[in-house]
C-alpha cells in the first residue's frame, strides 16, 4: 500500500470544529493542548449553508483560521464537507429540490442545523440546480482551502446515509429529477422494455410509464428500485462531490467518505466504498451493546466481550471488506467521551475501554484514528457527550491513555500506515438484492438476516477464524477464488447467474456452505418450482423434501412470529451429526428444511430425515444445512453449544485453519517481512502462556505491560481478562 500521508505517519487526531460554533477562539486555544498530547491531525467539518450564505458569495475565513494555526503547529488537517446542509437560498432558488416521498410529499426541513444529523438527507442530488451549485462551492472550497498543505484528506460525507426519514421501506427519492434518473438506468441495465417486463412480469407499453412502487413494497419493482437509491444513486452523490474535489484541489490531496455502522448483509457500503481513495468507519461502541434477542449480558465481562467483538470488530472487518485491499482505513469518528442522547447520558470510556477499542481498530485493519471529539457537543440531544477532555480543564483520564497509545503507535507508526490483515480464508457473502429481498418482506424479517448474519460473524470470531465479507460484484470478479470456504446465510432469493459464480466457485475446488432454502424464491420474488435455486440440486447433491417452522429452545420467543394456530411450529429440536460428523449437534433455529439426497452425503439428521447434506462438486465440496444455525450463536448458548464444533469441524475439512494460541484469540497484520500479533483474551480470568515466535528474532510489546519475556524461540505473555495486547515481531 502506498503511504498518502507521509513516511512513518499514522494519522491521529480529534475532531475540534463544526458549526454553531459558540467560541471559536476557544478551539484555537486548544491545539497546542492537542499538540502536546501527541496528535498530528484535527478534524475539521466545513459547512455549506455557514460558508456561502448568499448564492455565489464564498466565505470560508473561519476555517481558514483554523486550518492555519494547525499549519503552525504542524497539524495535518482532516476536512469533512457537509453539503446536505444546504444554505436557504437553495431551497428559495429551487423549491423543487427536496427530496420527496412516494406519497409525493417533499421533505422540506429549512432549519439549517447540523446537530445532530449533518443536515441529512439534504437535497436531491438529481435536480440539475442543485447539483451544478453544491459543484460550483466545492470546487471553490478546493481550489481556497486547497492552497494550505497540512491538508491531509478530504471526507465527501461523514456517516452516508438518507436519515432521518420517514419514508419507510419505500425510501427516497420520487422527484421528477431522480424518477427519470431511474428510468434511464433502467434502459441501460435491461436494454429493452420488453426484458424488464419479462423481468418484472408487467405490462408497459413506453418507458416514461415505468413507476417504483409507492405504496406496496412485496413487488418486483421494489428490488431494483431500492439497488438504485442505495447503491446507484448514493454512489453517484459521493462521486460528484469526489470529481469536484478532484479536478479542483491544487494538492491532490485523498478523498474519503465513511459509514456510520455499516449495514449487516447489505452491499450498499462497498460501493460508496468504491467512489474515494479509501473508506472509514464510526465506531461508537458504548451506543449499543448486544441485540434484545441475545442472551442476557449481566456482567461486566459480557459488555465488554460485545464491544470488541461486535461494535469494534465486526463493524470494522466491515469496513475494511468494503474497502478492498491495500487501501487506507480510517476509523473516522472514535468514540473518545460518553454517550449523550438528551436525558440518556452514558457511562465515561475508561482507560481499558479505549485500549481495547484501539487495539481492536489497529487489528482489524486501522491506518488511522480521528476520536469525536477533544471536547463534549455543546447542544441539545449530544449536549455534554463524546469528549476526551471534559467543558473545562486540560486533562482527563481519558486524554491521558489516548495519549500514551497513540505515543506507542506512533513509534510504529510506518508499520501501522502500511500493514494490513492477511486476508482470511472465509468469506461471509454479502448479497445486495438479497437484502432488499428481506427488506421488503412482510414484518421486520431484514432484521432475521442481519440477526442471523451477525451470528455467524459471532461464532467464527470466537473460534478464532477471522472473516471476510464478500460483495456480489467480488464475487462475479473472480475474488472468491482465494478463500478456503464462503457462508451463504439465509440464501432464500437467489439470482441464477449469481448462483451460476458460486457453482464455479465449488467446481474449481472451493467449500460453500448454505443455509436451508437457497433460492426458493428468484432474485424478483418469484418461487421455484423445485424450491431451490437454478443448478442447486446438482452442485448441493439433494433435492428439496418438506419445509416446517421450528419453535425457538426457550419458553418466551425472541424471533419467531406468534403462530396462526396450536401447533403450527414443530418443537425445538436439535439435529444430529451423521457420518463425520456423529456425536454432534446443530440447533435448528426458525427454518427446519429436510432433503432427498442424490449424490450428497448425509451430515446432519432429524427423526430419520435428512436436514444437512455435503457433496463432492468437481473439485470442491457444497454443503447444505436445513436451518439458519446464525441465529443460535449469541442466543440460547446452552442449547446451541456442539454447533461450535460442527461448523469448525466443516471449515477444517476445507483447510480453514483457526489462528488462536490456547484460550488466546490472535489477530494478524504484516508488512515487509515484519508483523503485528494481536493476543485477545475473550474470557474474564487473566492467562499466562508461552507462544513460539515462529522464527521471528525479535519481539516488542507495543503498550509494554503484556510481554513477560521472551527467549530465541517462544514469548511469555499475560494478558488480563477481557483484554488484549500487540506484540511487534520482526526478523
Amino acid at each position: 500500500m502506498k503511504p498518502i500521508f507521509g513516511k512513518g505517519l499514522f494519522p491521529f487526531g480529534a475532531h475540534v470544529y463544526r458549526e454553531p460554533c459558540l467560541d471559536i477562539d476557544a478551539v484555537l486555544d486548544d491545539l497546542p493542548l492537542l499538540k502536546r498530547y501527541g496528535f498530528n491531525m484535527i478534524k475539521v467539518q466545513e459547512h455549506w449553508s455557514a460558508d456561502e450564505r448568499e448564492e455565489g458569495v464564498y466565505d470560508f475565513s473561519r476555517v481558514e483560521r483554523i486550518i492555519q494555526r494547525a499549519d503552525e503547529l504542524g497539524l495535518g488537517v482532516y476536512l469533512g464537507l457537509t453539503m446536505e446542509q444546504a444554505p436557504a437560498w437553495l431551497w428559495r432558488k429551487f423549491p423543487d429540490c427536496h427530496l420527496v416521498y412516494a406519497d409525493g410529499r417533499s421533505h422540506n426541513q429549512p432549519a439549517q442545523y447540523t446537530i445532530p444529523m449533518d443536515g441529512k438527507p439534504g437535497p436531491c442530488w438529481d435536480h440539475p440546480g442543485a447539483r451544478a451549485a453544491a459543484t460550483r462551492f466545492i470546487a471553490q472550497l478546493a481550489q481556497t482551502l486547497g492552497q494550505y498543505k497540512n491538508i491531509w484528506a478530504w471526507n465527501t460525507f461523514q456517516e452516508i446515509g438518507f436519515w432521518p426519514n420517514t419514508a419507510g421501506k419505500l425510501g427516497f427519492c420520487y422527484s421528477p429529477h431522480t424518477l427519470a434518473r431511474f428510468r434511464e438506468w433502467l434502459r441501460e441495465q435491461y436494454g429493452a422494455l420488453s426484458a424488464l417486463n419479462a423481468a418484472w412480469q408487467i405490462n408497459y407499453a413506453h418507458w416514461d410509464e415505468v413507476e417504483p412502487p409507492r405504496r406496496e413494497e412485496p413487488l418486483a419493482p421494489y428490488i431494483d428500485w431500492r439497488y438504485f437509491m442505495d447503491d446507484v444513486y448514493m454512489a453517484r452523490a459521493l462521486g460528484f462531490k469526489t470529481r469536484a474535489l478532484r479536478e479542483n484541489d491544487p494538492g491532490k490531496r485523498p478523498i474519503f467518505s465513511h459509514a456510520d455502522t455499516p449495514r449487516v448483509g447489505s452491499g450498499a457500503t462497498f460501493n460508496w466504498a468504491r467512489v474515494g481513495d479509501f473508506f472509514g468507519t464510526s465506531n461508537y461502541p458504548k451506543w449499543n451493546n448486544g441485540h434484545p434477542w441475545d442472551d442476557p449480558v449481566d456482567t461486566e465481562a459480557d459488555a465488554l466481550r460485545n464491544e470488541l467483538w461486535e461494535e469494534m470488530m465486526l463493524c470494522t472487518d466491515l469496513a475494511r471488506s468494503c474497502n478492498g485491499r491495500g487501501r487506507a482505513l480510517w476509523g473516522a469518528e472514535f468514540q473518545g467521551g460518553p454517550i449523550s442522547t438528551s436525558l440518556h447520558y452514558g457511562r465515561k470510556p475508561t482507560p481499558k475501554d479505549l485500549r481495547l477499542w484501539m487495539l481492536a481498530g489497529l487489528a482489524c485493519g486501522m491506518t488511522g484514528i480521528s476520536f469525536w471529539n477533544h471536547r463534549p457537543e455543546r447542544f441539545w440531544k449530544e449536549g455534554n457527550g463524546f469528549g476526551l477532555l471534559d467543558s473545562l480543564g486540560d486533562s482527563s483520564r481519558r486524554m491521558r491513555a489516548v495519549s500514551q497509545i497513540g505515543a506507542a503507535i506512533q513509534r510504529h507508526g510506518e508499520f501501522f500506515a502500511n500493514s494490513q490483515p492477511p486476508r482470511a480464508q472465509v468469506a461471509i457473502l454479502v448479497n445486495e438484492d438479497l437484502y432488499h429481498f428481506f427488506q421488503a418482506c412482510n414484518g421486520d424479517v431484514i432484521e432475521h438476516y442481519r440477526y442471523n448474519m451477525r451470528g455467524h460473524y459471532a461464532r467464527l470470531w470466537r473460534l478464532g477464524a477471522p472473516v471476510d465479507f464478500l460483495d456480489s460484484q467480488q464475487v462475479s470478479a473472480g475474488e472468491l477464488a482465494q478463500y478456503k470456504a464462503a457462508i451463504l446465510t439465509m440464501p432464500l432469493s437467489l439470482d441464477a447467474a449469481y448462483f451460476a459464480r458460486l457453482r464455479d466457485y465449488v467446481e474449481a475446488g472451493g467449500c460453500l456452505i448454505a443455509e436451508a432454502c437457497p433460492g426458493r424464491w428468484d432474485k424478483y420474488g418469484w418461487t421455484t418450482l423445485a424450491q431451490m435455486v437454478v443448478g442447486g440440486e446438482a452442485v448441493f447433491g439433494a433435492r428439496h423434501d418438506d419445509l416446517v417452522m421450528v419453535s425457538e429452545a426457550g419458553a418466551t420467543p425472541r424471533w419467531m412470529p406468534a403462530p396462526r394456530r396450536y401447533g403450527e411450529f414443530d418443537s425445538s429440536t436439535l439435529l444430529s451429526g451423521a457420518g463425520d460428523f456423529e456425536g454432534l449437534r446443530v440447533l435448528a433455529n426458525f427454518w427446519l428444511q429436510t432433503l432427498q439426497p442424490t449424490s450428497g452425503e448425509p451430515i446432519l439428521l432429524c427423526e430419520g430425515a435428512v436436514a444437512g447434506v455435503r457433496n463432492q462438486y468437481g473439485a470442491g465440496q457444497a454443503v447444505l444445512l436445513g436451518s439458519f444455525i446464525g441465529f443460535g450463536a449469541m442466543a440460547y448458548r446452552a442449547a446451541d453449544a456442539d454447533t461450535d464444533a460442527f461448523l469448525m469441524r466443516l471449515l477444517a475439512e476445507a483447510g480453514v485453519q483457526a489462528d488462536r494460541c490456547g484460550q488466546l484469540l490472535r489477530r494478524r497484520r504484516e508488512w515487509r517481512g515484519r508483523q503485528a500479533w494481536f493476543l485477545i483474551n475473550p474470557e474474564r480470568e487473566s492467562v499466562s502462556i508461552r507462544i513460539s515466535k515462529e522464527g521471528f528474532a525479535k519481539a516488542t510489546d507495543l503498550l509494554g505491560d503484556s510481554l513477560i519475556a521472551q527467549s530465541e524461540r517462544e514469548i511469555s505473555l499475560r494478558i488480563g481478562g477481557m483484554n488484549l495486547a500487540c506484540v511487534l515481531l520482526a526478523p
